[in-house]
């Protein structure tokens, strides 16, 4: 959520997007923020994610973020297609996690510095993930100097959402990780923690942004969610 994402796929996958529309899966792709997708896989499939800051995607393709929302970008088009053939297959087989990096490195390093440059939006973006998403947009506005309608033609330039959308977005990525590591705790509680009006507004963003009631979630096993949402001890080790 709120992040960029590069992607290699190995097997089957069927793709359904928030109006339930198919959608193609390239073998080696990006994507950036957009709105949920169901994903189905099948046992031995293997999907390796690389987070990527939120910006890059804008700086790879050149897109308008708000014209890349819910889309899967082949990066072949961007790549040459002999370079993501052979990083795909290399990468294939590999399970350790520092082993993955350096190889996606040796192919694409040389492309990390364009990737990576930072755009006007970036620091505000890190702000508002230093903020955990708890800002009003009235406070952030305070904090740069951009009019509200300037600001909002960036960020649906380079982020791919409305600043308002993507506080919204940013505190619920924390709101989902708690969730995911206490299923015990109280609504009550995420309510008061992470400033929402009531019980029917976090409903409302859960819903949004994943797709499902906060019960249905609790209820389900959700794999591909629960390896992404552990990420941050991966990057510990």
């Amino acid at each position: 959520y709120g992040y960029s994402y590069l992607m290699f796929c190995y097997g089957d996958f069927i793709a359904l997007d928030h109006q339930c529309n198919n959608v193609d899966v390239p073998k080696c792709l990006i994507k950036g923020t957009g709105d949920y997708f169901n994903i189905t896989a099948h046992e031995g499939n293997t999907w390796i994610t690389f987070e990527l800051p939120n910006h890059v995607l804008y700086n790879i393709t050149g897109i308008p973020g708000m014209d890349s929302r819910n889309k899967l970008y082949d990066l072949s088009d961007y790549v040459c297609n002999d370079v993501c053939k052979e990083l795909y297959e290399e990468l294939k087989d590999v399970k350790d996690v520092h082993e993955l990096a350096l190889i996606t490195d040796r192919y694409l390093g040389s492309f990390y510095s364009a990737w990576g440059k930072p755009l006007t939006s970036t620091p505000i973006v890190d702000f508002i993930y230093e903020k955990k998403g708890l800002i009003r947009l009235a406070d952030l506005l305070k904090q740069v100097s951009f009019s509200e309608r300037t600001l909002e033609r960036l960020f649906k330039k380079e982020v791919g959402s409305t600043p308002y959308r993507f506080i919204c977005l940013v505190r619920f990525n924390y709101v989902i990780r708690e969730v995911e590591h206490n299923q015990d705790i109280q609504i009550s509680t995420l309510v008061a923690r992470y400033n929402y009006f009531d019980h029917s507004h976090f409903e409302k963003d859960f819903k949004k942004f994943l797709g499902q009631s906060v019960t249905n979630y609790k209820n389900v096993y959700n794999p591909l969610l629960t390896q992404a949402l552990s990420r941050k001890f991966i990057k510990d080790q």
